[in-house]
């Protein structure tokens, strides 16, 4: 993927720093967006460290600032094609119905929903540009049975509802734009899970196993490249059959 571009958000993260890394090993030019100062510069320096065919491009970024779409235009490499969009930030916050706030509910969607519409607006016009591209979303299985959160729960329904119409208005140029839905994932959110949480966890699914990081980072670099070019409008279950496990 020499010559292309590829936006991140929560590149800091777990899934962040190994779908980067990933995305380098393939050659690809990475513009990763978080806002955690010190988890960015760690990643960066870990990368700057290794030898890698592509190059990676950071920039702390607030997804909910009005100037967002401006702050990453500024950044974009305009000698590498843009190809490529994962939205992968995401926040859970809020309470059970009766205890959830506006300002909760307003924030789980400006982050989870409104960062990616935004994105996605700024990039579609430039991947037309490169003769197509592809947008990954990603969500949860909650968006499909609930959540204690009914603020995350929306939110990543919501997500699925965008990215679908996405693909709807974006196909005719050559744009797909498909929905991963991963299942618990060892990342730092969950780093700090009790080992009996863990296992309770595992067993909701078939494999009796968190997901990893990196495996998540191979279904994300399957959609973004060639191998996946008639694949759009897709919900990919990445949950080990966890939806299933989910209800019963």
């Amino acid at each position: 993927m020499q010559g292309h571009q590829v936006i991140v958000t929560g590149a800091a993260g777990g899934m962040g720093y190994a779908v980067c890394t990933r995305l380098l090993t393939e050659g690809w030019t990475v513009v990763g967006l978080d806002n955690h100062t010190q988890r960015l510069m760690e990643l960066k320096e870990e990368i700057l460290s290794k030898a890698m065919p592509g190059s990676l491009i950071t920039l702390e970024a607030d997804l909910t600032h009005p100037g967002l779409e401006e702050r990453v235009s500024e950044v974009i490499d305009p000698s590498a094609k843009l190809s490529g969009l994962v939205n992968l930030a995401g926040i859970s916050i809020g309470d059970s119905i009766e205890q959830l706030t506006d300002a909760a509910w307003i924030e789980s969607f400006e982050v989870n929903v409104t960062a990616a519409m935004r994105l996605s607006r700024l990039c579609a016009p430039l991947m037309r540009q490169s003769g197509g591209g592809s947008i990954v979303n990603v969500a949860s299985p909650v968006a499909y049975i609930g959540a204690r959160k009914p603020s995350y729960a929306a939110s990543k329904a919501a997500i699925i509802g965008l990215t679908m119409s996405l693909a709807r208005n974006l196909g005719p140029s050559g744009i797909r734009a498909n929905i991963l839905l991963p299942g618990a994932t060892i990342t730092n959110m969950t780093g700090d899970w009790t080992e009996k949480r863990r296992e309770s966890v595992a067993r909701t699914n078939f494999l009796n196993r968190l997901c990893t990081p990196d495996e998540i980072a191979s279904v994300i670099t399957f959609l973004l490249g060639s191998d996946s070019s008639y694949m759009t409008g897709a919900v990919v279950d990445v949950t080990a059959g966890g939806m299933v496990g989910h209800n019963s």
